[in-house]
């Protein structure tokens, strides 16, 4: 589910800053934008984001800053003089003139230090615990946008119930108006040649297409599902995943359904319920 978190805090000097956003993913997806001073503790971080959600594409991004004239950048003298003697290494073997844009060496990692970069375990600690202020703002965020999806799910779990009860009491209709036309057409085409129709013709034609149409099983198993689907919205723990095998059970089931039935009211509905599961799809794709 989509969302979004802030939350800061200070460690004298230093302020921490933390953004998070969430958007929708079948898996879990981190993309980290830190501060080197948070760079000993990266593991760490991504194992919080986990404790929070299961399932999204998560980007966070994490701020250290200190706001007092101490926060100066020197120049590690050992690093550059490696990048330095390494260049012109280079140059030499390539034959190429030697050229030096102090701009771009700067840039080079570990050639700049900031006083930030030595953090105490105490200032990643209290980067840690602001990281979990915001997953926890975060999830305030995606409490409420759950809240809403849930109740259309739901809405959308009782129309589809509501028309398996008119499949289920249209199906025994369904045999008897066979049974008629069969009847009908029987006695239509005997009296065409002079003969009457056996009953038991009629009867064994009609046991044949009951048992082919029979469609009893598929809505006991559909109901099933419904109730299952229903029960694990309830669940205290991370549901995205059952929901979402439920989700193609029951449009196995309606499938079936379908095939089976021979009917066009029935396949009216049998659409209708297509329609509703391809929204519950669509929105159980966002659930954790």
């Amino acid at each position: 589910m989509t969302g979004h978190g802030h939350a800061g805090s200070r460690h004298a000097p230093y302020a921490i800053d933390v953004e998070v956003r969430s958007v929708n993913n079948r898996f879990l997806k981190i993309t980290p934008k830190i501060s080197e001073v948070v760079a000993p503790i990266e593991m760490q971080l991504e194992g919080i984001i986990r404790d929070f959600i299961r399932r999204g594409t998560v980007s966070i991004s994490i701020r250290v800053s200190r706001d007092d004239s101490q926060d100066v950048a020197k120049i590690c003298q050992a690093t550059l003089r490696s990048y330095v003697e390494a260049a012109k290494a280079a140059m030499r073997d390539s034959q190429i003139p030697w050229s030096m844009e102090i701009g771009s060496i700067l840039q080079l990692p570990g050639v700049l230090e900031t006083s930030v970069a030595s953090g105490s375990d105490e200032l990643l600690e209290q980067v840690a615990e602001t990281v979990r202020a915001a997953m926890q703002d975060l999830n305030r965020m995606r409490t409420r946008e759950g809240q809403a999806m849930a109740s259309q799910l739901l809405h959308g779990i009782q129309q589809i119930r509501t028309l398996r009860s008119k499949i289920e009491e249209r199906s025994p209709t369904v045999l008897e108006d066979y049974r008629s036309r069969l009847e009908a057409k029987m006695r239509a085409a005997m009296s065409e040649l002079g003969h009457s129709a056996e009953p038991m013709d009629v009867v064994r034609e009609v046991l044949v297409f009951s048992d082919r149409c029979d469609i009893r099983e598929e809505l006991v198993r559909l109901a099933s599902h419904l109730e299952q689907f229903e029960h694990s919205m309830n669940h205290s723990e991370s549901q995205g995943r059952r929901l979402d095998f439920l989700v193609q059970e029951l449009l196995r089931e309606t499938n079936t359904i379908g095939s089976k039935a021979n009917d066009a009211t029935i396949a009216h509905d049998v659409v209708s319920i297509k329609t509703l599961i391809e929204q519950l799809r669509e929105m159980v794709q966002n659930v954790e």
